[in-house]
């Protein structure tokens, strides 16, 4: 009677498939420690951090602390006392009712003047 020689483990397709993926891994595990690194030298030269610009809101300026310089006749030391107290960046003056000029600036204080100089408003833009 002749003995049939039963495929082993290692002689089945399946186990091929699978030390062929084994072997592989291998490799690619050994090539990737064979690799150099880049070389970054340490240095002091890097840019700089990124800066956040502030947009200015309708709090930068507080035209309702104006309201003191209400009818007072305009002066320049006058004008930059409302400035301050308002937190304004700038001030200027306009007639009454007179339309502004663009662009508008939600920190600047605009104070409104009557013919006779008195300070009749002032707001914010």
């Amino acid at each position: 009677m002749p003995i049939l020689h039963r495929p082993g483990f290692i002689f089945s397709p399946r186990a091929r498939g699978t030390m062929a993926a084994a072997l592989c891994a291998a490799s690619l595990f050994m090539a990737g420690c064979e690799t150099k690194p880049e070389f970054r030298p340490l240095t002091s030269e890097v840019p700089p951090p990124p800066t956040f610009v502030t947009v200015p809101s309708e709090e930068t300026c507080q035209a309702v602390e104006a309201r003191y310089a209400l009818g007072q006749a305009l002066d320049p030391l006058l004008l930059e006392q409302m400035r301050t107290r308002t937190g304004s960046k700038s001030a200027r003056t306009s007639a009454v009712g007179a339309p502004l000029p663009s662009p508008a600036d939600p920190g600047r204080l605009n104070v409104d003047v009557d013919p006779q100089g008195r300070i009749s408003g002032a707001r914010c833009g």
